[in-house]
């Protein structure tokens, strides 16, 4: 499937983009009008739907595609002008400054809203219910707010795409490796709202010491790597970017209030390489597209799935020979897993809460006491240094308690089968006694009644 730019460029869908617009279009069909469209960071969602608008556009159809800031509009424009699309009918605008001007563009068929988790937002919602007839897909990696509750409140249906790691397997996306030393003890912190109370947070991480191992670790694993970090306040990502910068790594803070130009220029200087390090709070954490960015530093502490899959997915833009780091410093793997984890993402409930441990007891996900590396569990030695590596007392204490309460099982289990359609009279012990009441109706104290007047002394 291909579109033929005005100069010739053509536009190629990739199969899973394919697969997707087919089951969008099979949705709008079969009635629903509101749909949430979830495909991972990097799957090339502007690029879907650049020719999504464009197919209806061609069917005299008006297209609203919107974003929620300045720099993904100007990506989206980008996207469009490279593929030379045509935007008669088509406008790109940020939601905040169309709900605020709706008389001033013709009436949409179809609206795309970019990063559509912010979707409950009242600007957001100010035009979705000003337009009940006209088509509204909402394209997001993550979909649910970033308090976690689910959007199905404002869409009927969701179409959910390929994963992030069939697109890692695949090649569309970078191959990664996660190390998680932590430096600073964030168990004591506050929630505020929703979240992890930031500013408590950044009180206990902008401690000098902090800022060494910060440095220690990057220099360990991403030594000279175009870099990202995310920072749990402004003033923390301020002093984050000036502690690179006492060390001779050209590093730069920005923020939603750094002036338009600026951030442009900090943006373009990151890009080709003379800024190293890029030091933000939430900024670049959505649809920002920094291809040169090979690693990402993780110090802020967050309690949504959302942003941890927003923040983490920035470095897995693939380049080639490129393997992506990911240094979490803050412990977020434990709340969230890993980045390429499977999730069952709904629209009724809330998203799922990351599960430790599993079901045998062991960890889910297992970090090397020496260097680090953070991998799913399975080998007993670390795949990154080779040290060995043992369960931890937690683990060992959790498989003895399912080991127990397996023996159990199985005893109440043998117990029923002994005693199923038999007297009373044939229980002997009072595991016995108590599978009998059960299958009979009768309490449990009832049952140790009966066995202490039968056998006990």
């Amino acid at each position: 499937m291909g579109h033929e730019g005005q100069k010739g460029i053509k536009m190629n869908l990739r199969p899973y983009q394919e697969d997707t617009l087919k089951n969008v279009y099979a949705s709008m069909r079969s009635g629903h009008r509101r749909i949430l469209i979830v495909l991972p960071t990097g799957a090339g969602k502007t690029v879907l739907f650049a020719w999504m608008a464009n197919q209806t556009q061609q069917n005299n159809k008006t297209v609203w595609f919107l974003v929620h800031r300045r720099e993904l509009m100007d990506q989206t424009i980008e996207t469009f002008e490279k593929f030379n699309i045509s935007r008669a009918k088509i406008h790109i605008g940020m939601v905040a400054t169309v709900s605020n001007h709706l008389e001033k563009l013709p009436e949409p068929d179809l609206i795309i809203f970019d990063e559509a988790h912010h979707s409950s937002a009242n600007t957001w919602q100010k035009i979705i219910e000003r337009f009940p007839n006209s088509f509204i897909l909402g394209l997001t990696a993550t979909p649910c707010r970033l308090d976690g509750k689910p959007l199905g409140k404002i869409y009927t249906d969701m179409q959910v795409g390929v994963s992030t790691a069939d697109l890692i397997d695949s090649g569309y996306l970078s191959k990664y490796r996660y190390f998680a030393p932590s430096v600073a003890d964030l168990s004591g912190i506050g929630k505020r709202g929703a979240d992890f109370d930031q500013e408590q947070a950044a009180e206990i991480l902008m401690q000098k010491a902090i800022y060494g191992d910060v440095l220690k670790h990057w220099h360990q694993y991403a030594d000279g790597l175009q870099t990202i970090v995310y920072c749990a306040s402004i003033k923390h990502s301020q002093e984050v970017a000036e502690a690179f910068r006492e060390s001779g790594i050209a590093a730069m803070h920005f923020d939603g209030g750094t002036p338009t130009e600026e951030r442009r220029n900090i943006v373009s200087n990151f890009r080709s390489g003379k800024i190293k390090v890029l030091c933000n709070v939430d900024l670049v954490g959505e649809g920002f597209d920094v291809p040169d960015c090979w690693c990402c530093i993780l110090l802020r502490p967050t309690a949504s799935t959302t942003l941890f899959v927003q923040q983490a997915g920035r470095a897995l833009r693939p380049q080639p020979g490129k393997t992506a780091i990911i240094l979490d410093h803050v412990g977020n793997y434990t709340r969230h897993g890993l980045p390429d984890d499977l999730r069952n993402w709904s629209l009724t409930d809330r998203v799922e809460q990351n599960k430790e441990y599993r079901d045998d007891g062991t960890l889910k996900v297992r970090q090397c006491p020496i260097c680090y590396y953070t991998f799913p569990s399975g080998p007993d030695v670390c795949p990154s240094c080779g040290a060995e590596i043992k369960k931890t007392k937690e683990e060992l204490k959790r498989i003895e308690a399912i080991r127990l309460e397996e023996i159990k099982q199985n005893r109440r289990e043998r117990a029923i089968e002994t005693v199923r359609d038999k007297p009373i009279e044939c229980c002997r012990t009072l595991q016995e006694f108590q599978a009998w009441a059960k299958e009979n109706g009768k309490t449990s104290g009832w049952a140790f009644y009966q066995w202490r007047r039968r056998f006990a002394k």
